[in-house]
């Protein structure tokens, strides 16, 4: 009986697929033209159809695409085995290349800790703003493209391709669907994916162009009027929303946009012989992070059409006599190394042709590859000048050699950027920063930020690059903040002081390797003190120093908040000297002094030594593990309080601060601390990450008597912290229990600190 109702089952599935198919032209053992949505992410899942198709030996001779979908039939026409497609989609950093946070990886070791810090960046030229046409430029995504079809950069007509291709891009002026099946290849797919508003607009002809899904996200008819007589569709696109679901304006904008699709989509699912649709309701168009999720709904939603599959598989076996299945294998040659003829720069206006010779580090007659080709446009694009940098090649007869040709679309020198941040601690801010790449001369970069909150701060910063590759330069800093902060006694707040801080800095700085670099100068600085609040023993007034520092910096990690892989390694010394205090003492018998050896203080120079070293490793494409490590201790030193170590908070954004869960900002303070803690990060959708983490700390000890380490200066904690990585930045929050304060706190921190 079992096997009765296996038999009809399959007859059934074989009937119904038959059925599906005989209008189909392919009956008759024609041309199969393949056509794959848009949809971001959910695009991904082409790549499970695509394998599908190749394990079942399938011929596609047609190929269209819109934006996602552009991409991988792209790479499928051009060569690319599904396998091969598969296997880069897992190892590619997505959500970085779709995103307006560029990785660091390239950008100036100096510059990784406040790159990409704003909610806005708007260029400024002759004091007037330039809005860019799009919020993300992508030149990482242009970099990957051109990597990934290297090996057909010189043929100008798709379909010259292995499998004859077009993309589908939207006329920005007339709103009409445009046809890209001939031109530069890595332009024609970057056209039919900018988004609009999101990705900047793309000129082809003298026409901007956006995302093709405006107007036709599933275009068939494209494939068909290329010859296919039989059309496959895969679509992941979920069309129009319910109108109970519009519920803010931006939801409303964003069907409007997508009326003239909608009405394309009906047409052009009629021309659809086997329809592909995966299941794809709980992921988004930035879910970059279920790859292999997504991949797998492909192959399930293709599995679902085996029957019909197998039919066109049949009849073109019979057209072709050829009675084995075979998968599609790689048509696609490696990467080639060819000699730099020449070299010629187009659209250099503002910047200078020896300027960018220099940063480049290639020369005539140089033997490169693509590798060589995306470093040196990596290293121009990180000086901050440009915009944008492509290439082509122009082979040079039958040798070799080609001429190099970059095309730069160059940025206005100066910018302005906002951003807001909160924290538990300090309370709600708003930042402005205005900077620009050349300050009077060619590799000199100045800014100047300020914070307008409760406690406000300003800071200006100068740096002249010696040499046009940016290894060497000269830094001169200065900062001003005013603070409250609170003083606690076991755990117990027992006072506040209001602080103003003034600091400047001048440095000698040198890269030591691509994510290194160390620094040695001087500064000034300036300090005052003042109680908010009566307690038992106050001070008040202020102090002047002078300093000598060392510093040398790591900083390989991938990006600035929630990193997954990578290391942050910071080790420094500083010698405080030509102290000059002004300090006024308070005791709990309301005497006041300015004998500072009667308040049991000694003004003298002293050394301060740090380490801070914090690693990420990532466990699967979900789960980070990471560790840190963080160290300070200030040799001969019987200053009571200035300058100490402090231990406490989530987030690190204050002088001498020890990130610790389980306690409050200022909550321990000392001349040593050690701390440590282990954790994990779990991915748990898109970009929202949960992270357990347990810490330890040792302070007040004394670095020649480390054996009194006892339980009365050792504090454990451990926490909770659920975060979510935003437009404007980290959004965090955290709680947290540590037994020697008997406490479980809540920590809040929203966009960047200042």
């Amino acid at each position: 009986m079992k096997n009765f109702i296996a038999f009809v089952l399959v007859f059934s599935g074989l009937l119904m697929g038959k059925l599906q198919m005989e209008p189909a032209n392919a009956a008759e053992g024609q041309t199969v033209g393949l056509t794959l949505s848009g949809g971001g992410a959910k695009g991904l899942a082409h790549i499970g159809v695509l394998h599908i198709i190749d394990s079942l030996g399938i011929s596609v001779d047609y190929i269209s695409g819109t934006s996602m979908g552009s991409i991988v039939g792209g790479m499928y026409a051009a060569g690319y085995s599904a396998a091969e497609i598969d296997q880069i989609a897992r190892q590619l950093d997505w959500s970085g290349i779709f995103s307006r946070r560029t990785s660091l990886e390239y950008t100036h070791p100096r510059k990784r800790e406040v790159y990409g810090r704003y909610i806005i960046e708007l260029p400024l030229e002759n004091w007037r703003f330039k809005i860019p046409s799009g919020a993300i430029e992508g030149q990482q995504l242009w970099n990957v493209l051109s990597e990934l079809f290297f090996h057909v950069r010189n043929i100008e007509d798709f379909h010259d391709f292995p499998i004859p291709f077009a993309c589908v891009a939207t006329d920005l002026g007339t709103g009409d669907a445009v046809i890209l099946d001939k031109g530069d290849i890595v332009a024609a797919i970057r056209a039919s994916m900018a988004i609009p508003s999101v990705f900047t607009t793309i000129e082809i002809d003298n026409r901007k162009l956006v995302d093709g899904g405006v107007v036709k996200n599933f275009p068939v008819t494209v494939v068909k009027d290329m010859g296919a007589d039989f059309v496959i569709g895969s679509n992941v696109a979920q069309g129009l929303r319910e109108p109970e679901e519009l519920i803010t304006p931006v939801d409303v904008l964003y069907q409007m946009g997508f009326f003239m699709d909608a009405r394309s989509f009906i047409q052009n699912r009629e021309l659809t012989d086997l329809y592909i649709e995966p299941q794809m309701e709980e992921f988004t168009i930035t879910s970059f992070s279920d790859v292999d999720f997504i991949i797998e709904r492909g192959k399930q939603a293709a599995r679902q059409q085996l029957p019909a599959l197998l039919l066109l598989k049949e009849k073109q076996q019979q057209l072709s006599g050829d009675p084995g299945i075979s998968a599609s294998t790689s048509s696609v040659e490696k990467h080639k190394a060819f000699v730099v003829d020449s070299l010629q720069f187009e659209g250099l206006d503002n910047v200078r042709n020896w300027f960018v010779r220099n940063a480049l580090e290639l020369q005539k007659g140089d033997t490169v590859n693509i590798s060589r080709i995306n470093s040196s446009i990596n290293r121009l694009f990180a000086t901050g000048y440009f915009n944008r940098i492509t290439y082509n090649l122009l082979p040079v007869d039958d040798t070799d050699k080609a001429i190099l040709v970059y095309h730069f679309d160059e940025k206005p020198f100066a910018r302005v950027g906002t951003a807001i941040h909160y924290s538990s601690f300090s309370g709600v801010g708003l930042i402005g920063n205005l900077a620009t790449n050349k300050f009077l001369f060619y590799n000199t970069s100045a800014s100047v930020k300020a914070l307008l909150s409760e406690t406000p701060a300003i800071r200006g910063s100068l740096d002249f690059f010696v040499d046009d590759r940016h290894r060497s330069w000269f830094n001169f800093e200065g900062l001003v903040r005013y603070l409250n902060f609170p003083v606690y006694e076991d755990f117990e707040i027992t006072g506040e002081y209001k602080q103003t801080y003034l600091r400047y800095e001048f440095s000698f700085n040198r890269l030591t390797g691509r994510n290194s670099y160390y620094s040695l100068g001087t500064a000034w600085y300036y300090q005052s003190l003042s109680p908010n609040m009566r307690a038992e023993y106050s001070v008040r007034g202020n102090i002047r120093s002078s300093e000598i520092f060392a510093l040398w910096k790591h900083n390989s990690l991938n990006r600035q908040a929630f990193p997954q892989h990578g290391t942050r390694f910071e080790l420094g010394s500083t010698f405080f000297f030509n102290q000059k205090p002004s300090l006024r003492f308070r005791n709990p018998e309301g005497e006041v002094t300015s004998n500072f050896s009667e308040a049991g203080i000694d003004i003298s120079n002293y050394l301060q030594a740090f380490l801070g070293w914090e690693s990420y490793i990532r466990v699967s494409p979900r789960l980070t593990s990471f560790n840190q490590l963080q160290a300070g201790y200030n040799f001969f030193y019987e200053q009571s309080f200035i300058n100490m170590f402090n231990l406490g908070g989530t987030y690190p954004f204050l002088k001498n601060q020890m990130i610790f869960a389980g306690l409050n900002e200022y909550e321990i303070i000392s001349k040593g601390i050690v701390a440590g803690s282990i954790g994990w990060r779990y991915n748990i959708w898109d970009e929202f990450m949960l992270t357990p983490l347990v810490n330890a700390a040792v302070y007040n000890f004394e670095i020649d008597a480390l054996h009194h380490i006892s339980r009365d200066n050792f504090v454990l904690g451990a926490g909770v912290n659920i975060g979510y990585f935003s437009g404007i930045g980290p959004m965090e929050i955290s709680f947290a229990y540590s037994p020697q304060t008997r406490k479980v706190l809540a920590y809040l921190n929203l966009g960047w600190t200042f």
